[in-house]
Protein backbone atom coordinates (compact mmCIF):
# COMPACT_ATOMS: atom_id res chain seq x y z
CA UNK A 1 0.00 0.00 0.00
CA UNK A 2 1.32 3.52 -0.64
CA UNK A 3 1.66 6.12 1.71
CA UNK A 4 -0.10 9.40 1.48
CA UNK A 5 1.35 12.01 2.16
CA UNK A 6 -0.04 15.51 3.52
CA UNK A 7 1.45 18.92 2.38
CA UNK A 8 3.50 19.52 5.31
CA UNK A 9 5.54 16.21 4.52
CA UNK A 10 5.14 17.65 0.44
CA UNK A 11 6.22 20.84 1.59
CA UNK A 12 9.77 19.21 3.36
CA UNK A 13 10.30 17.11 0.69
CA UNK A 14 10.19 20.35 -1.98
CA UNK A 15 12.58 21.83 1.01
CA UNK A 16 15.10 19.03 0.54
CA UNK A 17 15.73 20.10 -2.78
CA UNK A 18 17.18 23.06 -1.91
CA UNK A 19 20.99 23.26 -2.98
CA UNK A 20 22.41 24.19 0.66
CA UNK A 21 21.80 22.85 4.28
CA UNK A 22 21.54 26.09 5.50
CA UNK A 23 18.79 27.05 2.87
CA UNK A 24 16.55 24.53 4.15
CA UNK A 25 17.45 25.36 7.50
CA UNK A 26 16.55 28.53 7.34
CA UNK A 27 13.65 28.23 5.41
CA UNK A 28 12.19 25.35 7.99
CA UNK A 29 12.86 27.72 11.14
CA UNK A 30 11.36 30.46 9.61
CA UNK A 31 7.28 28.78 9.67
CA UNK A 32 5.73 26.49 11.79
CA UNK A 33 4.16 24.99 9.59
CA UNK A 34 6.04 23.77 6.60
CA UNK A 35 2.72 23.63 4.38
CA UNK A 36 2.93 27.79 4.66
CA UNK A 37 6.23 27.41 2.99
CA UNK A 38 4.23 26.59 -0.53
CA UNK A 39 0.86 27.10 -2.20
CA UNK A 40 1.38 24.50 -5.43
CA UNK A 41 3.05 20.71 -4.72
CA UNK A 42 3.58 19.62 -8.49
CA UNK A 43 6.62 18.90 -7.96
CA UNK A 44 6.27 17.17 -4.40
CA UNK A 45 3.98 14.90 -6.08
CA UNK A 46 6.54 14.27 -8.71
CA UNK A 47 8.95 13.29 -6.75
CA UNK A 48 6.89 10.81 -4.51
CA UNK A 49 5.51 9.21 -7.97
CA UNK A 50 9.52 8.51 -9.59
CA UNK A 51 10.65 7.56 -5.86
CA UNK A 52 7.46 4.85 -5.67
CA UNK A 53 8.25 3.81 -9.09
CA UNK A 54 12.41 3.16 -8.24
CA UNK A 55 10.82 1.20 -5.02
CA UNK A 56 12.72 4.71 -2.25
CA UNK A 57 10.61 5.22 1.14
CA UNK A 58 10.19 8.63 2.08
CA UNK A 59 10.67 9.57 5.80
CA UNK A 60 10.31 13.40 7.17
CA UNK A 61 11.00 14.60 10.16
CA UNK A 62 7.45 14.35 11.32
CA UNK A 63 6.93 11.06 10.84
CA UNK A 64 6.78 8.99 13.91
CA UNK A 65 9.05 6.47 12.40
CA UNK A 66 12.25 9.56 12.69
CA UNK A 67 14.84 8.44 14.61
CA UNK A 68 15.05 10.30 17.87
CA UNK A 69 18.55 10.40 18.29
CA UNK A 70 18.72 12.42 14.70
CA UNK A 71 16.05 14.74 15.59
CA UNK A 72 17.70 15.83 18.37
CA UNK A 73 21.18 17.23 16.96
CA UNK A 74 21.44 20.33 15.70
CA UNK A 75 21.04 20.40 12.20
CA UNK A 76 18.63 17.20 11.51
CA UNK A 77 17.83 16.21 8.16
CA UNK A 78 14.48 17.25 7.52
CA UNK A 79 13.62 14.49 4.85
CA UNK A 80 15.53 10.90 4.22
CA UNK A 81 15.12 8.85 1.05
CA UNK A 82 15.76 5.46 2.26
CA UNK A 83 15.76 1.65 0.06
CA UNK A 84 15.77 -1.53 2.62
CA UNK A 85 14.73 -2.60 5.57
CA UNK A 86 13.46 1.01 7.75
CA UNK A 87 13.17 -0.60 10.89
CA UNK A 88 16.91 -0.68 11.49
CA UNK A 89 17.21 3.41 11.75
CA UNK A 90 15.45 2.73 14.87
CA UNK A 91 17.45 -0.22 16.38
CA UNK A 92 18.96 0.00 19.99
CA UNK A 93 22.60 -0.28 19.68
CA UNK A 94 24.73 0.98 16.66
CA UNK A 95 27.97 1.32 16.10
CA UNK A 96 29.67 3.51 13.62
CA UNK A 97 32.61 2.45 11.80
CA UNK A 98 34.62 4.85 9.72
CA UNK A 99 38.42 5.67 8.51
CA UNK A 100 40.70 6.41 5.65
CA UNK A 101 40.15 5.22 1.96
CA UNK A 102 43.64 3.94 1.93
CA UNK A 103 43.65 1.17 4.00
CA UNK A 104 46.49 -0.36 5.10
CA UNK A 105 47.34 -4.13 5.83
CA UNK A 106 46.93 -3.17 9.45
CA UNK A 107 44.23 -1.40 9.41
CA UNK A 108 42.25 -4.65 7.28
CA UNK A 109 43.71 -6.87 10.27
CA UNK A 110 41.92 -4.36 12.84
CA UNK A 111 38.03 -4.49 11.13
CA UNK A 112 38.60 -8.49 10.76
CA UNK A 113 39.08 -8.85 14.37
CA UNK A 114 36.61 -6.08 15.90
CA UNK A 115 33.82 -6.30 12.75
CA UNK A 116 32.81 -10.02 13.83
CA UNK A 117 32.98 -9.24 18.01
CA UNK A 118 30.27 -6.03 16.79
CA UNK A 119 28.32 -8.17 14.71
CA UNK A 120 28.44 -11.22 17.68
CA UNK A 121 26.97 -8.64 19.98
CA UNK A 122 24.38 -7.62 17.81
CA UNK A 123 25.46 -3.84 16.70
CA UNK A 124 24.13 -2.56 13.83
CA UNK A 125 27.07 -1.09 11.80
CA UNK A 126 26.45 2.29 10.27
CA UNK A 127 28.85 3.24 7.67
CA UNK A 128 29.00 5.68 4.93
CA UNK A 129 29.03 3.46 1.91
CA UNK A 130 32.77 4.85 0.88
CA UNK A 131 36.29 3.03 -0.51
CA UNK A 132 38.26 1.31 2.61
CA UNK A 133 37.33 1.19 5.91
CA UNK A 134 33.24 2.26 4.68
CA UNK A 135 33.02 -0.46 2.10
CA UNK A 136 35.29 -3.38 4.12
CA UNK A 137 33.03 -3.09 7.30
CA UNK A 138 30.15 -3.44 5.66
CA UNK A 139 31.26 -6.25 3.41
CA UNK A 140 32.27 -7.99 7.06
CA UNK A 141 29.19 -6.96 8.41
CA UNK A 142 26.99 -8.91 5.55
CA UNK A 143 29.02 -11.96 5.26
CA UNK A 144 29.13 -12.80 8.89
CA UNK A 145 25.12 -12.29 8.72
CA UNK A 146 24.70 -8.65 10.82
CA UNK A 147 22.95 -5.47 9.91
CA UNK A 148 24.06 -2.25 8.27
CA UNK A 149 22.69 0.92 7.46
CA UNK A 150 25.00 2.73 4.55
CA UNK A 151 24.17 7.06 4.87
CA UNK A 152 24.91 8.33 1.62
CA UNK A 153 26.22 11.71 0.14
CA UNK A 154 24.07 11.21 -3.17
CA UNK A 155 20.91 10.66 -4.61
CA UNK A 156 19.50 7.18 -4.49
CA UNK A 157 19.25 6.98 -7.59
CA UNK A 158 23.32 7.13 -7.96
CA UNK A 159 25.63 4.67 -6.75
CA UNK A 160 29.30 6.27 -5.22
CA UNK A 161 31.90 5.28 -6.13
CA UNK A 162 30.31 3.07 -9.20
CA UNK A 163 32.40 0.32 -8.40
CA UNK A 164 29.85 -0.48 -5.23
CA UNK A 165 27.04 -0.89 -6.86
CA UNK A 166 26.89 -4.87 -6.02
CA UNK A 167 27.90 -4.00 -2.18
CA UNK A 168 24.68 -1.15 -2.28
CA UNK A 169 22.79 -3.53 -3.73
CA UNK A 170 23.27 -6.42 -1.06
CA UNK A 171 22.85 -4.05 1.55
CA UNK A 172 19.09 -2.79 0.37
CA UNK A 173 18.32 -6.60 0.03
CA UNK A 174 19.84 -7.49 3.84
CA UNK A 175 20.30 -3.89 5.63
CA UNK A 176 19.07 0.07 4.57
CA UNK A 177 21.00 2.86 2.44
CA UNK A 178 19.59 6.21 3.24
CA UNK A 179 20.64 10.02 2.04
CA UNK A 180 19.31 13.26 2.61
CA UNK A 181 19.60 14.06 -0.62
CA UNK A 182 16.43 13.90 -3.35
CA UNK A 183 17.20 11.82 -6.92
CA UNK A 184 19.79 13.26 -9.09
CA UNK A 185 21.93 14.45 -6.63
CA UNK A 186 25.74 14.05 -7.19
CA UNK A 187 28.10 13.49 -4.70
CA UNK A 188 29.07 16.74 -4.68
CA UNK A 189 32.35 17.32 -2.05
CA UNK A 190 30.31 19.97 0.91
CA UNK A 191 27.75 16.26 0.94
CA UNK A 192 30.13 14.49 2.75
CA UNK A 193 30.87 16.35 5.88
CA UNK A 194 27.18 16.77 5.59
CA UNK A 195 26.52 13.07 5.51
CA UNK A 196 28.56 12.55 8.35
CA UNK A 197 26.74 13.64 10.67
CA UNK A 198 23.79 11.60 9.86
CA UNK A 199 26.35 8.48 10.72
CA UNK A 200 27.35 9.91 14.04
CA UNK A 201 24.22 10.80 15.18
CA UNK A 202 22.51 7.52 14.13
CA UNK A 203 25.13 5.68 16.50
CA UNK A 204 25.85 4.91 20.21
CA UNK A 205 29.73 5.66 19.88
CA UNK A 206 32.00 6.11 16.41
CA UNK A 207 34.99 3.45 15.54
CA UNK A 208 38.00 4.39 14.04
CA UNK A 209 40.68 1.80 13.47
CA UNK A 210 42.26 3.91 10.86
CA UNK A 211 42.84 7.67 9.71
CA UNK A 212 45.10 9.58 8.60
CA UNK A 213 45.23 13.58 9.49
CA UNK A 214 43.68 14.81 7.01
CA UNK A 215 40.92 11.59 6.73
CA UNK A 216 37.15 12.55 6.13
CA UNK A 217 36.18 10.36 9.55
CA UNK A 218 37.50 12.64 11.36
CA UNK A 219 34.80 15.34 10.60
CA UNK A 220 32.88 11.96 11.93
CA UNK A 221 34.49 12.12 14.97
CA UNK A 222 34.16 16.08 15.92
CA UNK A 223 30.53 15.36 15.05
CA UNK A 224 30.31 12.47 17.51
CA UNK A 225 31.93 14.74 19.91
CA UNK A 226 29.62 17.21 19.57
CA UNK A 227 26.50 15.53 19.81
CA UNK A 228 28.05 13.45 22.96
CA UNK A 229 28.37 10.25 21.06
CA UNK A 230 31.51 7.92 22.11
CA UNK A 231 34.27 7.92 20.34
CA UNK A 232 36.67 5.00 19.87
CA UNK A 233 39.92 4.89 18.02
CA UNK A 234 42.63 2.15 17.57
CA UNK A 235 46.46 3.55 17.52
CA UNK A 236 48.56 2.96 15.27
CA UNK A 237 52.36 3.35 14.45
CA UNK A 238 53.72 7.09 14.98
CA UNK A 239 55.28 6.23 11.66
CA UNK A 240 52.59 5.49 9.90
CA UNK A 241 50.69 8.26 7.56
CA UNK A 242 47.01 6.36 7.86
CA UNK A 243 47.37 6.22 11.74
CA UNK A 244 48.36 10.12 11.94
CA UNK A 245 44.80 11.11 12.34
CA UNK A 246 43.59 8.32 15.25
CA UNK A 247 46.80 9.17 17.18
CA UNK A 248 46.04 13.18 16.89
CA UNK A 249 42.57 11.90 18.99
CA UNK A 250 44.38 9.98 21.16
CA UNK A 251 47.09 12.66 22.16
CA UNK A 252 44.48 15.41 22.07
CA UNK A 253 42.26 12.92 24.85
CA UNK A 254 39.65 13.06 22.30
CA UNK A 255 39.12 9.85 22.18
CA UNK A 256 38.68 6.50 24.42
CA UNK A 257 41.65 4.23 23.09
CA UNK A 258 40.45 1.01 22.47
CA UNK A 259 42.91 -1.83 21.67
CA UNK A 260 40.21 -5.17 21.80
CA UNK A 261 36.57 -5.83 20.55
CA UNK A 262 35.58 -5.72 23.86
CA UNK A 263 36.48 -2.08 24.94
CA UNK A 264 34.19 -1.00 22.52
CA UNK A 265 31.10 -3.49 23.50
CA UNK A 266 32.14 -3.37 27.28
CA UNK A 267 31.81 0.43 27.04
CA UNK A 268 28.54 0.27 25.08
CA UNK A 269 27.36 -2.27 27.09
CA UNK A 270 26.57 -4.75 24.60
CA UNK A 271 27.18 -8.28 25.01
CA UNK A 272 27.72 -11.41 22.53
CA UNK A 273 24.75 -13.63 21.32
CA UNK A 274 25.05 -16.73 20.67
CA UNK A 275 23.42 -17.17 17.10
CA UNK A 276 25.23 -19.17 14.46
CA UNK A 277 23.67 -17.44 11.31
CA UNK A 278 26.05 -14.82 12.29
CA UNK A 279 29.19 -17.01 11.41
CA UNK A 280 30.72 -16.41 7.67
CA UNK A 281 29.46 -19.47 4.98
CA UNK A 282 32.06 -20.11 2.98
CA UNK A 283 31.70 -22.62 -0.39
CA UNK A 284 33.81 -25.51 -1.13
CA UNK A 285 36.46 -23.83 -2.77
CA UNK A 286 37.27 -21.14 -0.20
CA UNK A 287 37.37 -23.86 2.69
CA UNK A 288 40.07 -25.39 0.39
CA UNK A 289 42.38 -22.96 0.84
CA UNK A 290 41.73 -22.01 4.22
CA UNK A 291 42.59 -25.44 4.90
CA UNK A 292 46.11 -24.88 3.18
CA UNK A 293 46.51 -22.31 5.54
CA UNK A 294 45.81 -23.63 8.58
CA UNK A 295 49.62 -24.66 9.16
CA UNK A 296 51.02 -21.62 8.21
CA UNK A 297 51.65 -19.07 5.68
CA UNK A 298 51.73 -20.48 2.09
CA UNK A 299 53.12 -19.29 -1.28
CA UNK A 300 51.27 -18.69 -4.03
CA UNK A 301 52.51 -21.02 -6.45
CA UNK A 302 52.09 -23.70 -3.70
CA UNK A 303 48.56 -22.94 -3.34
CA UNK A 304 48.15 -23.51 -6.84
CA UNK A 305 49.63 -27.22 -6.30
CA UNK A 306 47.88 -27.50 -3.41
CA UNK A 307 44.15 -25.99 -4.49
CA UNK A 308 44.05 -27.62 -7.90
CA UNK A 309 43.16 -24.28 -8.85
CA UNK A 310 43.83 -21.88 -11.93
CA UNK A 311 45.82 -19.00 -11.49
CA UNK A 312 42.94 -16.45 -12.05
CA UNK A 313 40.92 -18.93 -10.00
CA UNK A 314 42.90 -18.71 -7.20
CA UNK A 315 43.44 -15.21 -7.03
CA UNK A 316 39.83 -14.90 -7.17
CA UNK A 317 39.45 -17.09 -4.70
CA UNK A 318 42.68 -15.27 -2.32
CA UNK A 319 40.73 -11.75 -2.86
CA UNK A 320 37.44 -13.03 -1.64
CA UNK A 321 39.00 -14.49 1.84
CA UNK A 322 40.81 -11.27 1.85
CA UNK A 323 38.14 -8.97 1.82
CA UNK A 324 36.11 -10.96 4.45
CA UNK A 325 38.87 -10.26 6.56
CA UNK A 326 40.15 -14.05 7.10
CA UNK A 327 43.38 -14.26 5.38
CA UNK A 328 45.99 -11.50 4.08
CA UNK A 329 48.66 -11.22 2.11
CA UNK A 330 52.09 -10.87 2.94
CA UNK A 331 55.98 -10.03 1.75
CA UNK A 332 57.02 -12.41 -0.55
CA UNK A 333 53.99 -13.09 -2.24
CA UNK A 334 52.79 -15.59 0.74
CA UNK A 335 49.53 -15.80 2.07
CA UNK A 336 48.11 -16.50 6.04
CA UNK A 337 45.06 -16.44 7.72
CA UNK A 338 44.37 -12.93 9.90
CA UNK A 339 45.59 -13.94 13.66
CA UNK A 340 42.77 -12.95 16.13
CA UNK A 341 43.30 -11.24 19.11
Amino acid sequence: MLREYDNDAKALIMLSCLQSYNARKKAYESTDKPSKLYKDYADADKIIKECEKRGIGILTILDKEYPEKLANIYDPPYVIYFKGNLSLINRPRKIAVVGTRKMTVYGKNILANFIPKFVESGLVIVSGLARGVDSVGHRLCLDLGGDTIAVVANGLDICYPPENLSLEEEIVSRGLVISEYPLGSKSLQYHFPERNRIISALSDGVFIPEAGEKSGSLITADYALEQGRELFVVPGSIFSTASKGCNAKIRELQATCVLTPEDVTDALGVYSQDSPARYVQLNLEQQSVMELLKDGSKHFYDLIVGAGMSTGQLSSILTELEIMGLIRKIQGNFYEIVPTL
